[in-house]
């Protein structure tokens, strides 16, 4: 690595998985409720090593489909210029427009003498699945700059520069979606009429054992977006269901995972899962009919295995979320659906207590 440093930091940065409170960052922005949401780390995401430059390299394994790392590897050098990393982050045909994105943020930042050379090493998070992987990567580089200049930035700064980076690409990413900044901790957001959002950890008192699935459907989140939030202004019902109705379950979801009551918590999806099937989808019943998911939620063969479960992100056919009885449960669980569905991939996913280990779900 071609660096001014000794030795290159080593970081890690998870994806992020919204246990509750899908669509309610840019509802709550709409001024009629505050829009809540419960979000965590996942278990997979981008393993990486960082040292200063002259300029702004970034190296990384090529991802298949499914997230896993290719064979092969690509590189990108751009000189430590604002204008050519602006360029860069406004074009969608680059691959690395979100890593260009962040730099440009990062120019004037002060305490940043120059570039970083970035090597993201390895990459074990699903892409386009709802679980944030380009957050991720934003992320990624603020916290890169973060470390490697040693700048002291605070969560919400890393956050916010992320999400500005992101944002400079043309993207719609909701504010949400930085909290993988958090890693493993969850976090409630709370959004209100503007365009800041309040960050809250939550530290559970015990383990909860859980798991994701990417379904291998289709689905349109760019025309989910546009259906809702067309919709949004001239619908009670909706207005209802990402406000007050989110709001409820937001408040005794963020209680069960603070107790971690795993029940509770698969009681608390199956209720949001109702609501969403009830008041929102029919705003956009082509793209949240989400026959897979619906089909994988009532699964026979693992309801014995789960407490419960509903979609994430956008809905749709994309992912599912379970909370399971068990790690042990979780292992049959993804046993049975990736045997019975050859094109669905299961993922682990857990909430941990501070220091704490992955046990049981069950009361003692």
């Amino acid at each position: 690595m071609s660096s001014r440093q000794a030795d290159p930091v080593e970081l890690f940065v998870p994806g992020r998985l919204c246990l509750f409170g899908e669509h309610s960052d840019w509802a709550g922005h709409m001024g009629v409720h505050p829009g809540h949401c419960l979000v965590i780390g996942t278990d997979q995401g981008l393993h990486a090593t960082a040292g200063r430059s002259e300029q702004f390299i970034v190296e990384t394994a090529l991802p298949n489909a499914s997230g896993a790392d290719a064979p092969g590897r690509r590189t990108v050098r751009y000189n430590w210029d604002a204008d050519a990393l602006s360029q860069a982050a406004n074009d969608r045909e680059e691959f690395f427009r979100y890593c260009a994105g962040v730099a440009c943020q990062m120019f004037s930042q002060a305490g940043v003498g120059g570039g970083i050379e970035l090597h993201i090493d390895r990459m074990d998070l699903p892409l386009k699945k709802g679980v944030s992987s380009s957050a991720a990567v934003c992320v990624l580089v603020a916290s890169a700059f973060d470390r490697v200049y040693e700048l002291g930035l605070f969560p919400h700064e890393i956050m916010d520069l992320a999400y500005r980076g992101e944002r400079l690409t043309g993207s719609q990413c909701g504010r949400m979606d930085q909290a993988c900044t958090f890693g493993k901790t969850p976090v409630l957001l709370t959004f209100s009429g503007s365009d800041n959002v309040r960050v809250e950890p939550i530290f559970p008192r015990r383990a909860v054992t859980m798991f994701f699935v990417d379904l291998a459907g289709r689905k349109d989140t760019i025309g989910i977006l546009s259906d809702l939030r067309r919709a949004y202004p001239d619908s009670p019902s909706l207005q209802r269901a990402l406000g007050a109705e989110n709001e409820r379950i937001v408040r005794r979801a963020c209680r069960a995972v603070a107790d971690g009551d795993a029940e509770s918590i698969g009681d608390a999806m199956r209720r949001a899962q109702e609501i969403f099937d009830r008041m929102v989808a029919p705003h956009s019943p082509e793209q949240l009919a989400s026959p897979r998911l619906h089909e994988i939620l009532n699964l026979r063969e693992i309801q014995s295995h789960i407490y419960g479960g509903k979609g994430v992100g956008s809905q749709g056919d994309g992912t599912a979320q379970f909370v399971a009885r068990s790690p042990q449960d979780q292992l049959k669980a993804m046993a049975v659906i990736e045997r019975m569905y050859e094109n669905m991939r299961c993922f682990p996913l857990s909430i941990l207590p501070a220091g704490g280990e992955l046990g049981d779900n069950r009361d003692a």
